[in-house]
């Protein structure tokens, strides 16, 4: 490539925002993640907020992956999708100052580290990843019997963001 061909591509890549630091200041997606839960059950969401002062891509269905407290991955199996999900139209681009929240139903989560946060981490289809911690659960409620071991695996649905 001839320094003229790079330096026209750096330069349009440069007026288009693309890679740029004040491109990704002006994308700012906070995150947090919430549950209520009963008889083993979760269902809650992954929600971002756009704190900058552009327009941040969403795309479609993200990457879910779960971490416990002590930073171990947990094997996760995604369902897209539950009927027990609020039904709305999906959001692909969220708007600054807007919310947006991709719904999660953890089934049978009880088990030795329930009382204890996890980590969500989100990777969009646009490749930027966003984390989230959850907040120490209040009580496991089981439908019988003693809390499973793990979570060792976990089985999650998931919506796209709504």
């Amino acid at each position: 490539m001839t320094r003229a061909v790079f330096c026209s591509l750096l330069a349009a890549a440069l007026l288009a925002g693309c890679g740029s630091s004040k491109h990704a200041a002006a994308c700012s997606l906070e995150s947090s993640v919430s549950f209520q839960g009963a008889t083993g059950n979760l269902l809650g969401g992954f929600s971002v907020r756009n704190a900058g002062s552009s327009p941040c891509r969403l795309g479609g269905f993200p990457k879910l992956e779960l971490f416990r407290s002590d930073g171990k991955q947990v094997t996760v199996t995604i369902h897209r999708g539950d009927r027990a999900f609020p039904q709305s139209r999906a959001v692909g681009v969220l708007q600054p100052g807007r919310r947006a929240t991709a719904w999660i139903k953890w089934e049978n989560y009880c088990g030795s580290l329930w009382d204890k946060p996890f980590t969500f981490r989100v990777t969009l289809t646009t490749g930027r990843q966003v984390s989230a911690r959850s907040a120490e659960a209040e009580k496991c409620q089981t439908n019988g019997g003693a809390p499973k071991p793990g979570p060792g695996t976990a089985e999650l649905s998931l919506s796209s963001f709504q």
